[in-house]
């Protein structure tokens, strides 16, 4: 048989529950504060401090949104989205870009949208 009529059990009926919840993103509500929180430290210790301790933040910070949007993508595809290869080209530009959290929170704000309205799940 080519459905799961048929199956029984509490997995059944755990992955039945689990298709009726919207998707949503674990991390993606915090990536905003944090990346408002690395922005603000940057200008201050560019300012104040110097270059080389901005770069030490930079650094930092960028190691912290990649690890974020990389937590956060291996959420959303534990529920089911597909993300493909593109995942690997969130999380590595992560380390290097500056404008890559913002961008991915939008755009996961998008895949979010869309594979709920899929769903028939409005949020």
């Amino acid at each position: 048989m080519s459905t799961d009529e048929y199956r029984r059990g509490t997995a059944v009926e755990r992955e039945r529950q689990q298709k009726q919840r919207p998707a949503r993103g674990r991390y993606r509500g915090v990536l905003p504060v944090i990346y408002a929180i690395g922005f603000v430290m940057f200008t201050g210790v560019s300012l104040y401090i110097g270059p080389e301790p901005a770069f030490a933040v930079y650094l930092v910070t960028h190691v912290f949104y990649a690890g974020l949007i990389r937590a956060d993508i291996k959420s959303l595809r534990g529920q089911g989205i597909n993300w493909g290869a593109s995942r690997h080209l969130w999380f590595g530009a992560a380390f290097a870009l500056p404008f890559v959290a913002p961008a991915y929170y939008l755009y996961s704000g998008r895949v979010l949208r869309r594979e709920n309205e899929s769903r028939n799940l409005d949020d």
